[in-house]
């Protein structure tokens, strides 16, 4: 007997009926046609395994009940690139080259007010010196984050989100810079750095302290008028 036939054999008896009280009962029967062909489907999940009412309406009530003023606590917060990552990317059009380079970016949010914050930012790709940004930025009652980072001359624009990782909230951070020569690209969980911790004293990458790598901010820090 040929093996596509046996196959067909076997479903077709996984598939037998049998009469109880008047009712038909399908005994493993949940199949459909592929190619011309019955496939045996028997993927059952476990109630055990499926979210309770409870749980799921919780979920909702959560997301609709998040406001602005979750993310209150950002103020007086700095943040940091750690180790892992620190490699950023520059893309040379001309040449077509990709290389990879460092790239530590501090930032410490100043003030904040209804889902809008601001602060100062540090920032030092590879053997360049450092350079200042002032930072502007927004984030949703669900944490979807859009920064600004404004030197005076140009402005770049980040993309984030608040994202849960190891137990700490982290800025999960991307962008994308530069001109018609050169393209900077970088993307990383940014993490919280205060005094006490390791990183405060000496950056990863830099090898200096938060207040001493924030000390080259040259420009107007943000202030609100009102």
């Amino acid at each position: 007997m040929k093996i596509l036939d046996r196959i067909k054999n076997l479903v077709q008896g996984l598939g037998r009926t049998k009469k109880t009280s008047g009712q038909v009962n399908m005994i493993g029967r949940s199949s459909f046609e592929l190619e011309g062909r019955e496939l045996l489907s028997a993927a059952v999940v476990p109630a055990s395994l499926k979210p309770s009412v409870h749980v799921a309406n919780q979920r909702v009530n959560q997301a609709q009940s998040a406001t602005p003023r979750r993310w209150q606590w950002l103020v007086g917060t700095y943040w940091n690139v750690p180790n892992r990552g620190l490699p950023a990317i520059i893309f040379t059009p001309s040449t077509g080259e990709i290389v990879k380079i460092p790239d530590q970016t501090v930032y410490h949010i100043s003030g904040y007010k209804n889902g809008y914050f601001w602060g100062e930012t540090v920032a030092q790709y590879g053997g360049s010196a450092p350079s200042s940004a002032a930072l502007i930025g927004s984030v949703t009652p669900e944490g979807k984050l859009l920064l600004s980072f404004n030197t005076g001359s140009s402005t770049t624009q980040g993309f984030g989100s608040m994202t849960r990782k190891n137990g700490q909230w982290t800025m999960e951070n991307q962008m994308f810079t530069g001109s018609a020569s050169t393209l900077v690209g970088h993307w990383a969980y940014m993490v919280q750095t205060k005094p006490g911790m390791k990183s405060w004293k000496s950056l990863p990458f830099v090898n200096q302290s938060v207040p001493t790598f924030l000390s080259n901010y040259s420009l107007p820090k943000p202030t609100p008028v009102n």
